[in-house]
């Protein structure tokens, strides 16, 4: 019986905590140190959130799109005493101002709760960097019928094709990559990730990927200099992608995203999706990301090597 109502609670805790109301996030959201260390920016590390503009100039969101929850209180936390839980149901589009980009009129149509970091043309990620995060997805995750379904991202500022994506395919999770859209023979003509074949590649099977944390760590110098430019992903102390080329579109910098963004759910049942995030990192170095605390050691980090480069010629 005890194990039962355990179930019953981790269900209603994890999938579908029930808020209905809204809440303004027109300001900036400030995470604490134990889920966000290293972005800076003129404002301090702010992130902002996808909302819809109403009455008043109120930037609007449902209050169930995140929340920064504890360990005290059974949420799943990679390290320390709290994480951030997103939460992204049918229906759940935005639109800036009237007039601008719509979520719910874009073609295709799409769904989003997504936080990023507010960086202008003269603070964005440039050069290199480390970056990494942890994402825990529950055990009774949803696989609905969406032409995409996106959890974190790496974008260019201006140009439209975000070159990094981390995207949820059926029951298993991929690396999606639009380096070659930003390649010199690519570049301002219609460009998709599906014409590479190298360009998705699958990096956590469903077996270690619900109901348990999966860390990702990131090298890359953010440049459109084709020599220099490369990206390096580990997954769980892994390394599994290694690109040399440009990783940034010409006269361009580099904004990171987090949460859920979607395709709209064509699925008739229950299409909620629920994430966890924790351990969001940057630094210039790998020693000041302190990736030891999450198990990591950067020389064994640094001197792994991959079968194959993806390279563009």
């Amino acid at each position: 019986m005890k194990k039962l109502l355990f179930i019953l609670f981790s269900a209603l805790l994890y999938s579908n905590i029930g808020y209905s109301e809204y809440i303004n996030v027109k300001k900036k959201i400030k995470f604490p140190k134990d889920i966000v260390q290293g972005y800076k920016n003129d404002m301090g590390s702010l992130w902002g959130l996808s909302c819809t503009y109403k009455e008043d100039d109120k930037c609007m969101t449902p209050s169930y799109a995140y929340k920064i929850v504890s360990k005290d209180d059974d949420y799943p936390v990679r390290l320390g005493k709290k994480s951030v839980r997103m939460e992204l149901r049918k229906g759940d589009c935005h639109q800036k101002r009237e007039g601008s980009h719509n979520d719910c009129k874009a073609s295709p149509p799409a769904e989003r709760h997504e936080f990023g970091i507010e960086y202008d043309e003269l603070t964005g990620v440039k050069g290199e960097r480390w970056h990494s995060h942890s994402m825990f997805l529950p055990s009774d995750t949803p696989i609905i019928n969406s032409e995409w379904i996106t959890m974190g991202q790496f974008h260019n500022i201006d140009y439209h094709k975000p070159p990094v994506n981390f995207d949820l395919k059926n029951n298993h999770f991929a690396l999606v990559t639009r380096f070659h859209c930003i390649h010199p023979k690519k570049i301002n003509k219609t460009c998709y990730s599906n014409e590479n074949s190298d360009a998705i590649k699958k990096i956590i099977d469903s077996s270690k990927l619900f109901g348990q944390w999966n860390d990702f760590i990131v090298n890359a110098n953010w440049t459109s200099d084709i020599k220099n430019g490369f990206f390096k992903l580990w997954v769980n102390g892994e390394l599994v992608y290694h690109f040399v080329g440009r990783t940034v579109a010409p006269d361009d910098q580099l904004t990171v995203q987090f949460g859920i963004y979607r395709g709209k759910a064509r699925s008739s049942g229950d299409a909620n999706h629920v994430i966890f995030y924790d351990e969001i990192r940057t630094a210039k170095s790998c020693k000041k990301m302190k990736l030891s605390k999450l198990g990591y050691s950067c020389k064994d980090l640094e001197n792994q090597k991959i079968d194959k480069i993806y390279r563009l010629q």
